[in-house]
């Protein structure tokens, strides 16, 4: 197995070894940002895939019972779930500055895209970082890898790619499930339910479609507006 697809194992358990520990006594980065949104001007568009029915359900089950240990935190809804492949334009309150480049941005996906090919993601397990709470998921082939790679490069010989891994290069294929919205929580009883969950099975989709969203940076589905899909041909 290649490094592309043995890095999101290494990444996923370094999470969980740093972050896990400060988990059990609250020592999470609570979003200023969930109390209030309407002071939330972030914006950004994203190329985006949906996990299927099968792996939607199993996940909305595990948030279920996350809810019921800690109500007062944001839970992504079943139609929220969605794998990043690439932030076009990061999600930031300077979006107004960068829109200019989204026509360029689509002729580039349009080239790329539309020679791809589907591809596997595994869903297994369960991991945690500072702000958030994510569902492990694993690339079961080189395509998603690939896929990235060939934007990347395409966006960068275009002088399109400055605003490309902003934050980080994205490598994995997890599902951001939960994040930390209030203070006060049983924090020690939610570390124990995610350890239980460490190697829980949720699924695997193959992928046959990628949408380009322009969305808020929860992925809102009452912001979410689909600017175009992409259908991936065997």
């Amino acid at each position: 197995m290649g490094t592309a697809l043995t890095e999101p194992r290494r990444i996923y358990e370094r999470l969980w070894r740093k972050t896990g520990p400060l988990l059990k006594s609250g020592q999470v980065r609570i979003d200023p940002y969930l109390r209030d949104r309407t002071g939330d001007d972030r914006r950004g568009a994203t190329l985006v895939t949906l996990p299927d029915a099968g792996v939607r359900r199993r996940v909305g089950k595990f948030l279920r019972e996350a809810a019921a240990l800690c109500p007062r935190q944001h839970f992504y809804r079943p139609s929220e779930l969605h794998v990043t492949v690439m932030a076009v334009i990061a999600g930031s309150e300077f979006w107004r500055d960068e829109i200019r480049q989204l026509p360029a941005c689509r002729a580039v996906l349009d080239r790329v895209v539309k020679k791809c090919r589907p591809f596997r993601v595994v869903f297994h397990g369960v991991t945690v970082s500072p702000d958030a709470v994510m569902i492990q998921g694993f690339p079961a082939d080189e395509g998603l890898c690939q896929l990235r790679d060939e934007l990347r490069d395409a966006f960068r010989k275009e002088g399109l790619g400055e605003n490309l891994d902003r934050r980080y290069k994205t490598v994995t294929a997890h599902l951001t499930v939960m994040r930390f919205a209030e203070p006060e929580a049983d924090w020690k009883r939610l570390h124990d339910f995610l350890e239980k969950h460490r190697e829980t099975d949720f699924g695997q989709t193959r992928f046959h479609t990628l949408q380009l969203i322009w969305s808020n940076w929860y992925a809102s589905a009452d912001i979410v507006r689909v600017l175009q899909e992409y259908p991936l041909k065997d």
